[in-house]
């Protein structure tokens, strides 16, 4: 009948910790494969979703993947409901899984439950075990990716002649998080690219528009673009990317010849080449203990008398409340970045509490993206 195979399944959870193993614990999984030619809703309640072979979003028909999903993709085998495999267009298609879309797709999350999509042979962040998801021909209103979290893919997302939004979304451990191919127009908004091996996103005859995104800590680049004059770049931040932060990026990008409204050094379309500064990362903990502001850490004070009259002195004298980092999760942003308040002034990127774009996947109205805010 050409729909979607869901055959349930009960497999073995093994979870190691400090190197020993515990009970297994019953994990009921939904196998899927094929090509999905009615629309179809993947929950929260049936997740996780095991991809054994590529799926195929014709397009006459829609996926759309709700909050708190996981999908999971394994080594390709053959689907027993699809009588007609899709073609295998490169390497990596035949080596591994993939989602191809031709129809509409919207795989919307939440900050508290994102939608994940990694690999199921191998659960770390350093390993390639699927393929990606790739798109051909969506228009604006076809396809929306918010609210997730890929890892171990080799291209994480596809895209040729399609202009979509994804936005609020963690690239961490990929080969190469986005590749935008011809005309892959995609307007990447609030998204964290961390430690992917090649690229944070590849550009080849694309003109995306890429605003108030990190590229931080990828082993070659954090965007490898092929020069053309239509890619837009705006207030982003580039750290620690190992290769170039911005190869063949548009004439002025990077070139921190101007200051923002932060009154710190950025590029004419605000970019900034600055350290994210995360919560609980060293370079926190290293701007903490030299801060004045704060008190001193319990193992560094020498005179607990005059610390302490020190610490209530500074309580008396706060004017301000204390700083809460916005949103929950990981890469948060400490009072210490240069991020904060530093994206797109547009009134639809304002953050959730009415102030300033915060550069990063916790920044912005943490909304879906139903109309172009630029």
């Amino acid at each position: 009948m050409g729909n979607p195979s869901f055959h349930r399944a009960i497999l073995p959870l093994l979870t190691l910790a400090a190197g020993f193993a515990l009970a297994p614990r019953a994990l009921a999984v939904t196998e899927v494969c094929g090509t999905f030619s009615l629309a179809t809703e993947w929950t929260a309640a049936e997740s996780p979703y095991l991809v054994t072979g590529d799926i195929f979003i014709p397009t006459t028909s829609r996926l759309r993947i709700g909050p708190g999903v996981e999908v999971r993709f394994v080594k390709p085998r053959p689907c027993p409901s699809d009588k007609h495999p899709q073609p295998q267009v490169d390497w990596s298609d035949s080596a591994y899984t993939s989602i191809k879309v031709e129809g509409t797709f919207y795989c919307i999350g939440t900050e508290d439950k994102p939608v994940v999509f990694a690999s199921a042979v191998d659960g770390s962040k350093d390993g390639v075990g699927w393929d990606g998801l790739r798109f051909t021909g969506q228009n604006a209103n076809g396809a929306e990716i918010g609210f997730a979290v890929f890892s171990g893919a080799n291209n994480a997302i596809v895209a040729e002649r399609t202009d979509f939004f994804v936005h609020h979304t963690l690239f961490q451990g990929n080969n190469t998080a986005i590749l935008l191919g011809f005309r892959g127009d995609l307007s990447v908004v609030n998204c964290d690219f961390i430690g992917n091996h090649t690229a944070g996103i590849v550009i080849r005859k694309a003109g995306p528009r890429l605003a108030n995104n990190i590229f931080a800590d990828n082993h070659g680049y954090g965007v490898w673009a092929d020069g053309r004059p239509v890619i837009q770049i705006m207030n982003n931040a580039f750290w620690r990317n190992r290769e170039e932060d911005c190869y063949k990026c548009p004439y002025q990008v990077l070139d921190l010849n101007g200051v923002n409204g932060n009154k710190d050094s950025c590029d004419a379309f605000q970019n900034l080449r600055a350290d994210p500064v995360f919560m609980g990362s060293a370079s926190f903990d290293s701007a903490q203990q030299a801060d004045v502001n704060t008190d001193t850490p319990d193992h560094l004070v020498k005179d607990a008398k005059l610390a302490k009259l020190e610490a209530d002195a500074r309580k008396q004298s706060e004017k301000r409340k204390r700083f809460q980092p916005m949103g929950k999760g990981e890469q948060l942003l400490s009072k210490y970045s240069r991020l904060i308040d530093a994206g797109h002034s547009g009134r639809e990127f304002r953050d959730r509490d009415g102030s300033a774009n915060d550069i990063g996947r916790h920044g912005g109205p943490m909304a879906r993206m139903t109309k172009d805010p630029f």
